[in-house]
């Protein structure tokens, strides 16, 4: 369980934003109510931005907000989310069959074991968090030259295996695509 928040830097130095871009983003919002949202040249990936899906701000989602995790059979789920051999990773971390007994690799999966592995590794949500955690996009304290917040959680509480990003407001997207544009990711924040 841990909850992380990063926000971006006011500065003129090398990975901080602008003073004069946080100005036009806060007057974007005022004027016209939505993020300021300069879209990379070529677009790779989009960055979805959902109100529905967050408790407060925007969820992040790199993919389709709305994907769901697929049926597999047991040999599609060790191969996925599994590592090594796909029998032998199933014995060791699923079942208390002897190496002699006979499994079905080829049986349906069952559902929420599925539902909990692709939640927590390939949800849109989940590839947001992991996407976004591993770029230079702030620090993780407050500082005086701090503006925007984003939230970064992985499990919010014991029993609770949600892994995502929340931007807490508008003007905090803009930020975030102001910085994926400067490090040339290629990623485009939209609203969804």
């Amino acid at each position: 369980m841990s909850i992380t928040r990063r926000q971006f830097l006011l500065g003129t130095a090398s990975g901080m934003i602008l003073p004069a871009f946080y100005e036009k983003a806060f007057g974007y919002f005022e004027n016209h109510g939505e993020p300021l949202l300069i879209t990379p040249k070529k677009p790779a990936e989009i960055l979805y931005a959902c109100k529905d899906f967050a408790a407060e701000g925007y969820q992040l989602n790199l993919g389709n907000p709305e994907e769901q995790p697929l049926l597999m059979t047991i040999r599609e789920f060790c191969m996925a989310y599994g590592e090594g051999d796909p029998e032998r990773w199933w014995r060791e971390e699923w079942t208390d069959v002897e190496d002699d007994e006979p499994i079905n690799m080829d049986a349906e999966m069952d559902l929420w074991p599925v539902i909990d592995w692709w939640a927590s590794q390939r949800s849109s949500n989940a590839k947001a968090y992991h996407y976004l955690e591993d770029l230079d996009l702030g620090p993780q304290l407050k500082n005086a030259r701090a503006v925007g917040h984003l939230d970064f959680t992985y499990g919010a509480c014991p029993g609770n295996d949600y892994v995502g990003v929340e931007a807490r407001d508008t003007v905090t997207l803009s930020l975030l695509q102001q910085r994926l544009n400067e490090l040339g990711t290629g990623v485009k924040v939209e609203l969804y």
